[in-house]
């Protein structure tokens, strides 16, 4: 017997005349707008967050990745977790050539980007030390910025 023909065999309306069945599409529907509401919400404060903040929380998720234990050579897993957590198309993570040092380098970062970022990520300490490489202070940066980051667990 077919799924239609199985919902045909009920008595016509049985379902709305039970009060919790009556109230339970409401109720899904409250929770689904707000849920909507929320990550509309988040998604808007993402795309409006000041570039310094954003790369701070970016560099911090992207050390977390190196709190794991400590493996004898970089993995392609790894290297890939990093990069996740960067929503940047043009940036390089060499993992081999210094490991377990790890560096990150974003290429053509605006002067208002790289103005924002240096005093929010010149150095971040925890358990995996982040530190900028050039930029001391704002006024370094220049129209087009090559920002590196030393990951150092």
């Amino acid at each position: 017997m077919s799924t239609a023909t199985s919902i045909q065999l009920l008595p016509r309306g049985s379902l709305r005349r039970h009060p919790t069945t009556r109230r339970l599409p409401r109720a899904l529907w409250i929770v689904l707008a707000v849920l909507a509401s929320w990550s509309a919400e988040y998604g808007v404060y993402r795309a409006f967050e000041p570039p310094g903040p954003a790369l701070r929380r970016e560099l911090l998720g992207a050390a977390d990745e190196l709190r794991a234990p400590w493996v004898p050579q970089p993995t392609t897993a790894l290297r890939q977790a990093i990069r996740r957590h960067f929503r940047e198309s043009d940036i390089d993570i060499d993992t081999a050539r210094y490991w377990p040092n790890v560096v990150v380098s974003l290429h053509g970062v605006s002067r208002d980007g790289c103005a924002a970022a240096v005093p929010e990520t010149r150095r971040i300490e925890g358990p995996v030390v982040v530190a900028l490489e050039r930029y001391r202070s704002a006024a370094e940066c220049g129209e087009r910025n090559d920002m590196i980051w030393w990951l150092m667990p």
